[in-house]
């Protein structure tokens, strides 16, 4: 508990500290006429250094006031949109706590003068309304930087290890430019490609739901949103970076962004190829590369959890643990382009293609529970996957008449891959003797393919707030996949071991559709009543072909009824709901609920296998309350309900036994899943002090959950088998604190989350009742004045508890750590210095072994040509050679350790080149200019 111990003493410094910042500063901001101006933006910063101290906004009176200032001389700047800029100096001494400035009137702005825009200098970020503007150039980044790096200097966002942005605590789920998609809808393509020096303002926001949008309703359905305003010059012309590197053991990365916009057609490109394990995309994107999340559901529905994991017999890469472990090779490329066909109609297009190589060798130890007892397994396995993907997006916006509105999107994946798998595995019994071992050669490929439509059309009514939404979409896919398995297990009990040599064939169509029809009246006084009905049709056509290839007694190839099968699937529900809503300035609030029959069936089409036909009702209550006391300080709370069906997989009764030890059989007597999710966000942005606080709670119980009874016979062959407990309990908790520590020149982020799930486990027959326990702490530390000195250090701790009700002496807990550090040393304009390293510490308790793994990298940089538009780049990467990667989980009945051979040290020489020619008005002319 050392962590927290510093936490504390940082924390009590930082109080009392504050409480000798007892000087403020007050006025009032007015125009010419003496009427006040609200949301007028005031900041303050240091004469010495242009550091800024602190910033607010004017109330509806025009009033503001700056609390806890410390004594010193500094510079108040006071800017409105239409109006010139104010500024004046001021030296703040204790013998003066109160600085009333009284009545300051702001002069309307001269729009035909070229003024010099002192904020560029002074105010790097301005409040308007509900948004946060950040001046990008305020905040330094190096050349060849890209937007990501510009985010983790601004005030209140923070960005993690996997690129992940946090604006005042909340998450971002979406990313424009210039108000445009960029690749779809995937926050890190635009992160992490288009260069930060395109860039000039940062525009933090909620956006409100396209219905919202439209209607003018408030629904409380918001996504917090980055928009990235381009420099004007930027706006018309093209602009991008090139990079490129070798190093040892034959490692290459290379990329190139290249962006070419005007008035009407934005058009950019991005490509990338390595063997370094880089991605530069995210896990959502990858998935669409895939064809969508269908093709993730196999093994989430095996284990009966949300968490997705990739089934490697069904597509190419296993990124359960992510992209970074084993060997990866990359290869990707896309072309994005948003043109505006009129001032009514614009289109978004992207094409992208990735081809992604994957090696791993993995060792796998497990502990597993048997009543009250525990047997050890474990499992080694050498595995390649190859996945090549094509997605193509296609967005068209039209406006009919300024009250229609027309929205299609389209969407359409084709996708290959190929797996291949050899492994083997032992399993011992308590006492550690050997009871059965087996290997296991497994090859496969497939394909995927899948095309969606979606349009919506929307019409204001007349009467305010009277508005009609429709929406219909249609969906297919087809999946093919044929595979090859050999297997072979050992028992001590028995002479015979069991042989496997199996031709497996598999198809899937999902053709799917839906069709939705909203309709708003107001009541008066921003009242509003929303009628909705909604029909969603999912089908699976599936079938399974296998055949036993026999050497001995007559060789041939033989056709297994007991293991093929062709199964239909169908899920159909109508909905009718009624919602309440109300719209105030400080809140908003939706109550409603929904009437919903489900209809469940399936259909074996090769054998006599009964399968119920069953029709759900129920009734989904919902609800959304959203208060903004002011800005920065917010808070939801969220309320709805929902069923799930079962997946195909979930309901064949039909034997998988891809790995004979493990097999798999489906339940066609599920029942779907009756979630209630109820949840809360509070969020406090302090806008003078820069501190964010961000609280989340979530409390999920489900009704009728599906998790999977496990039967163990005495040769320790597990059978796992769907079923439905009666209620399943999960809560998670998430605190995130960012402030600045400014006796240290620092700035302190601490993330605190808990998770509890209470379940009910079946091992034999025997139901425990099994409590989980996941909680973690994080503290980050870094420097805030980042001219030369770029720093930040910190550590995460995660702590996992898992207790049963019956099999109490098998409860497990376990800690694993990280400890981190990073520094990085600018000299001068041409120079760039760095090194960090990551420290895991992963503890014994429960494993048995306390593991380490530093991970120690360095970079040399020298910029070179005009502008510094060049840059030579000496990295090193794992220079101890000590990566390995390594996961622990806790996972129904049993505890598992997981090691993979990793990329290990290597070294690399770059060189990049940033590009750029912009348009000039030269005579009524254009001319590019390319600047080298």
């Amino acid at each position: 508990m050392k962590q927290l111990l510093i936490l504390f003493l940082l924390l009590t410094a930082q109080t009392l500290f504050s409480q000798s910042r007892n000087l403020q500063i007050e006025g009032i901001v007015t125009d010419t006429a003496g009427l006040p101006l609200p949301a007028v933006t005031v900041a303050l910063s240091l004469q010495k250094d242009s550091t800024l101290i602190g910033f607010g906004m004017t109330d509806d009176q025009g009033h503001f006031i700056l609390k806890r200032i410390a004594s010193d001389d500094y510079y108040l700047q006071i800017s409105y949109l239409g109006y010139q800029n104010y500024h004046q100096n001021l030296s703040l001494r204790p013998e003066n706590p109160k600085t009333d400035l009284g009545k300051i009137a702001l002069r309307a702005g001269n729009l035909l003068l070229n003024t010099v825009n002192v904020s560029s200098d002074r105010i790097p970020l301005q409040i308007r309304k509900d948004t946060i503007e950040y001046n990008a150039q305020a905040f330094k980044t190096q050349p060849g930087a890209v937007v990501e790096d510009l985010l983790k200097k601004l005030p209140g966002v923070q960005v993690d290890a996997n690129g992940n942005v946090r604006a005042q605590g909340e998450r971002v789920q979406n990313v424009l430019v210039d108000g445009k998609e960029f690749f779809g809808q995937d926050p890190k393509i635009a992160t992490k490609n288009l260069p930060a020096d395109a860039v000039d303002k940062v525009q933090v926001y909620n956006k409100k739901s396209d219905k919202a949008e439209f209607t003018g309703i408030e629904d409380g359905r918001e996504q917090k949103t980055i928009n990235l305003k381009l420099k004007e010059d930027h706006k018309h012309g093209y602009f991008g970076n090139a990079s490129g590197g070798y190093g040892t053991k034959n490692r290459f990365d290379g990329k190139f962004n290249l962006n070419r916009f005007d008035k009407k057609l934005r058009l950019s490109g991005i490509g990338m190829a390595n063997n370094t394990n880089q991605q530069g995309f995210s896990f959502d994107d990858y998935i669409n590369f895939m064809g969508g999340l269908s093709n993730f559901m196999s093994s989430g529905g095996r284990g009966g959890r949300v968490r997705i994991e990739l089934n490697p017999e069904d597509a190419g890469i296993p990124i359960g643990e992510g992209l970074q472990n084993g060997f990866t090779d990359t290869r990707a490329g896309g072309l994005n382009a948003n043109y505006d066909l009129s001032s009514k109609t614009e289109i978004s297009a992207s094409y992208f293609y990735s081809r992604l190589q994957n090696e791993r060798l993995r060792m796998v130890t497990r502990q597993n529970v048997l009543g009250d007892q525990v047997f050890n397994s474990d499992e080694m396995e050498d595995r390649f996957s190859r996945n090549a993907g094509h997605r193509l997006n296609l967005t068209l916006k039209h406006k009919v008449d300024s009250v229609q509105q027309i929205t299609f999107r389209g969407r359409f994946s084709l996708s290959d891959a190929l797996y291949d798998s050899r492994g083997s595995s032992h399993a011992f019994d308590p006492n550690g003797m050997l009871q059965n071992d087996g290997t296991r050669d497994y090859h496969s490929n497939g394909d995927f393919m899948q095309g969606n439509a979606d349009l919506t059309y929307r019409v204001r009514l007349g009467k305010k707030g009277r508005a009609l939404v429709a929406n219909a979409s249609y969906q297919d896919g087809k999946q093919t996949r044929a595979g090859d398995l050999r297997a072979q297990n050992n028992y001590t009990q028995t002479p015979d071991p069991d042989l496997v040599h199996q031709r497996q064939q598999y198809s899937d169509e999902a053709p799917n559709y839906g069709a939705q029809l909203n309709y708003t009246e107001p009541l008066g006084k921003k009242q509003y009543l929303e009628l909705e009905a909604s029909r969603r049709k999912y089908s699976n056509n599936t079938r399974k072909n296998f055949y036993d290839i026999l050497e001995t007694p007559t060789p041939g190839e033989y056709y297994n009824p007991e293991l093929s099968n062709h199964f239909k699937r169908g899920y159909l529900y109508d909905r009718a709901g009624l919602n309440y809503l109300l719209n105030r300035k400080k809140y908003n609030l939706t109550l409603g609920a929904a009437l919903q029959r489900s209809l469940l069936e399936g259909e074996s089409l090769d054998r006599n296998l009964a399968f119920p036909r069953k029709t759900f009702v129920r009734v989904l209550p919902a609800g959304f309350f959203n208060y903004d006391f002011k800005p920065g300080r917010n808070l939801s709370i969220d309320y709805v309900t929902n069923l799930r069906e079962p997946s195909l997989e979930q309901l064949q009764p039909v034997v998988d036994n891809s790995d004979p030890l493990n097999r798999y059989i489906g339940n066609p007597n599920l029942k779907p899943e009756f979630r209630h999710e109820l949840s809360g966000h509070f969020l406090n942005f302090d806008q003078f002090t820069m501190t964010s606080l961000f609280f989340n709670l979530e409390a999920v119980y489900t009704q009728d959950r599906i998790t999977n009874a496990s039967t163990i016979d005495s040769l320790l062959r597990r059978t796992l088998t769907p079923v439905n407990v009666k209620q399943d309990v999960s809560l998670n908790g998430y605190v995130g604190l960012n402030t600045p520590l400014r006796f240290m020149k620092s700035n302190l982020s601490v993330n605190l989350s808990s998770g509890y799930n209470r379940g009910i486990l079946f091992v034999n027959t025997q139901e425990n009742k099994v409590n989980r326990w996941n909680n973690s702490l994080e503290l980050v530390l870094e420097n805030r004045k980042k001219d030369k000195f770029d720093l930040n250090g910190g550590a995460r701790l995660n702590f996992s508890n898992t207790r049963y009700s019956i099999s109490t002496n098998l409860n497990q807990n376990y800690l694993n750590s990280e400890y981190f550090g990073e520094v990085v040393y600018n000299p001068t304009k041409k120079w760039n210095i760095g090194t960090g390293i990551n420290y895991f510490v992963y503890s014994k308790e429960s494993f048995g072994e306390r593991r380490t793994v530093p991970l120690w990298r360095a970079q040399l940089t020298r910029y070179i040509l005009k502008n510094n538009r060049g840059r030579i780049q000496l990295a090193a990467f794992d220079l101890l050679n000590k990566n390995v990667g390594i996961s622990r989980n806790s996972q129904l009945n049993y505890l598992e350790e997981e090691r993979i051979q990793n990329l290990s040290r290597y070294f690399m020489l770059t060189f990049g080149y940033s590009i750029s020619g912009f348009a000039k008005e030269q005579g009524g002319g254009i001319r590019i200019n390319v600047r080298h």
